[in-house]
This record gives structure tokens, sequence and C-alpha cells, in this order.
């Protein structure tokens, strides 16, 4: 790819308008292919830049950074020191304790002594923390400055997104980040109102749910091989479930059938996920449990996570702490409030 060169030393150049489009043209052209370079094949990097100086470090600042729940919000600034081309890139957050975020800026700058022409690319990415997490996240991603609102993500295509394009030395914008799970299409949903062929029940302290046995099978390795074998759940048509509430009861058939959660209960609905050998439903318990955590809650949670052995849902607090979305300070002073 050829590339604008003006050389320093002629100072008879003037750059009238078409020049000067050469100029910014051979500059936006380098950049892409600095950033493809940088970002898509990092092994084969450019080293040197059209006007023949060293690379160095442009500087990125990230802050009021807030980070709550499934949400994160924070200003970035970026300031070029008159450097011909450089990459930086944030540090890392953590979301809800399952995604990760960050952003790139490449910027370049072509100058012939009279003229300096800026061209940055920002870029962003959403990567999964856990590679054996087989759910998919959808981001909503906003930055007025960047005239971006409420732009869609996925979590797991692994890919950074140039998100803006812009031609100053020194700006400043804010990003909020928003974390869903994206819900996944059930064929099972057709038969969550219906009564007549349900052939099943779970009961429990205070009340039954009935069910497809054919669902149940479908859902958990461990129903499965109860109700296909000479167990007398299979003969009685029925299970007992001791110390869990028909709410919970309910709360498990909502996610088999139409895989919604419940805005409370998830620690009950955790503790059936986790027996019946449901890795999906317990991943989704553990996240929003994290997701609504606060400094408050957060010894509760990792009591319960210990007496109960839940590695997962203990991890999880712990990287929300490590990440920052819980402090530690906080938790001290809620400890430290009489009872």
């Amino acid at each position: 790819m050829a590339f604008a060169n003006f050389s320093k030393a002629d100072g008879n150049w003037q750059p009238h308008s078409q020049q000067r489009h050469n100029l910014e043209a051979g500059a936006v052209r380098w950049l892409y292919t600095m950033a493809y370079n940088r970002i898509m094949s990092p092994q084969h990097v450019v080293t040197s830049c059209p006007c023949g100086r060293d690379l160095k470090q442009i500087r990125i600042e990230t802050t009021e950074v807030v980070q709550k729940n499934n949400s994160l919000t924070a200003k970035v600034s970026v300031t070029n020191y008159n450097i011909p081309f450089a990459t930086k890139t944030s540090r890392e957050y953590v979301i809800g304790g399952v995604v990760s975020f960050q952003i790139k800026v490449v910027t370049a700058m072509v100058s012939n002594g009279h003229t300096m022409v800026y061209n940055n690319l920002i870029f962003v990415q959403f990567l999964k923390r856990r590679q054996n997490d087989e759910l998919t996240y959808s981001i909503k991603f906003a930055a007025p400055e960047l005239h971006m609102r409420d732009k869609q993500f996925t979590s797991d295509d692994g890919m950074w997104h140039l998100v803006h394009e812009n031609k100053r030395q020194q700006y400043t914008f804010e990003v909020s980040v928003l974390l869903e799970v994206m819900p996944r299409v059930n064929s099972f949903a057709i038969l969550y109102d219906d009564e007549e062929l349900t052939d099943f029940e779970l009961r429990g302290v205070d009340g039954s749910v009935r069910m497809h046995r054919a669902v149940m099978a479908a859902s958990s390795p461990v129903l499965r091989r109860m109700l296909g074998g000479m167990w007398r759940e299979a003969t009685e048509g029925c299970v007992d479930m001791p110390g869990t509430t028909r709410a919970t009861l309910q709360d498990l058939k909502n996610y088999v059938y139409m895989r919604t959660l419940p805005d409370s209960g998830l620690e009950e609905l955790l503790l059936l996920s986790s027996y019946y050998m449901m890795p999906e439903l317990e991943k989704r318990c553990v996240d929003k449990i994290v997701q609504n955590i606060t400094a408050g809650s957060a010894f509760e949670v990792i009591e319960f996570a210990a007496k109960n052995k839940m590695t997962q849902l203990m991890l999880a607090v712990l990287d929300c702490v490590q990440s920052g979305s819980i402090c530690v300070t906080e938790m001290r002073d809620h400890l430290q409030q009489p009872e």
C-alpha cells in the first residue's frame, strides 16, 4: 500500500486543498493498516511510520469508574503527545463477574513540518471469563460523545469492534455498559401450560408441581436415570424433595420450560441445580446472585457458598472483590455496624 510522503526539508511546500487531502488520506490508510496488523495479526506488527520516527505510547486514562452489579460507567481521556503511531489498551474491567471489557485506541499522526493530521480509531472488546460458560451475554454499549447509544454486542465473538473515528489530538468520552443474559429459545415452552399430558409430580414441603417426564429427563441426567430405571419414584410418578418449598419447585419448572429465573430465592434454586446436575442453571443462578450482590450481602453469600460447597459461587464473589465491584472497606464497615 502506498502512503503520502512529504519532505520536512521542503520549505516551499504549502498545504493547498489537494495536498492536504492526500496527506489526510495517506494517514488514514496507514492507520488502518497499522490497526489491522496490531489487532488482527499481532505477530506481524509494523514498527515504523511514514515520517520515519520511532513508535511510542499515547496516554489513555480511565477515571470516575463505577461498577455496580451488571453495569459499568467510566470516563476515558486520550492524549497524543505528537507521537506518529501508537496503540494503547485500557485495563480490564470485569462486569457481573462473567464478562471482561476493554478499550483500545490506535492513533497516528502525519506531519510535513507545517501541518499535522491526527487520526484515531477506538475499539471495544467484550469476552466471557469462563471458557466453559455456555451462556450468551448481550451488552448494551453507550458513549454519547462518540454518537453511540445502546449499541448491541455479544460477549463471545472474540473481536475488537471499531466504534469511532476522530481527528483530535486530545479527547474525552464517557462510556456506559449494561450486561444481560440472552434468553435461549426453548422447545418446551409450548408445554408449560399443558395439564392434560403431565405425568409426574415434584413434591415439596408445602405443595407440589406437576411436570412432564420427558421434559424432566431432558433437563437433568440424575432425573433421567431415576425415571428410566426401576426406582420407586418412576413407579409412583412422583419424587419427594425434602426441605424444598413449592415456590422453589415452581422456579425450577419455570426455568426448565421457559428459561426464566426468579428475582429472589436463587440460593434454593442453586442448591437444586447442583444436586440434580444442571450446570447451565447453576451458572445462571451464580451469575444473577453476583450481579445483585452488595457489600452488605457479600458475607452472607460467602457463608452460604462455603456451607454448601458452592465453589463457582465462591469464586465469582472473590472475582467481584478483586475487580473492585465490591469494596472491602464497605464490607468491613457493614460488619462493624451494631446489630
